[in-house]
């Protein structure tokens, strides 16, 4: 399990990583600790074939096979030192989720779900990030 916080200090936004030992998110909560977006960012457990986003009893849901995508040589987190984040601030806040210094996740003021490398197809948990973002 590793959990983190990082706060933006212009906008007061943070970022909560957060690897339960099952599944890892992330989620932008704005300035008043109000939940404003949110993406998977892995599976630890088995992946799923069928999603589990039916069954409320298993949230945070694990990703399922046919939207989440396994790259070679990742390593999921195992300290939080591995993970950073980068802030654009303008109208609407976003957060770049780093892992080991590599783009990882976007997190968007009111997009939600976010967008994640590690997402084979746009679905309800995470968007497929496209290496330009």
């Amino acid at each position: 399990m590793v959990d983190g916080e990082f706060t933006d200090r212009n906008s007061g936004f943070s970022v909560v990583f957060d690897d339960d030992g099952r599944v890892a998110y992330a989620y932008l909560l704005d300035d008043h600790a109000s939940l404003v977006a949110d993406v998977w960012l892995y599976n630890r457990c088995e992946t799923p074939v069928q999603p589990e986003w039916t069954s409320p009893e298993n949230m945070p849901f694990a990703n399922s096979l046919a939207f989440s995508k396994s790259h070679a040589g990742f390593s999921v987190v195992g300290d939080i030192s591995d993970v950073s984040v980068r802030w654009t601030n303008g109208e609407i806040i976003e957060a770049q989720v780093l892992i080991r210094g590599e783009l990882f996740a976007r997190l968007v003021e009111g997009s939600k779900p976010g967008w994640c490398s590690m997402a084979k197809k746009d679905g309800p948990l995470a968007k497929v990030l496209m290496p330009e973002q």
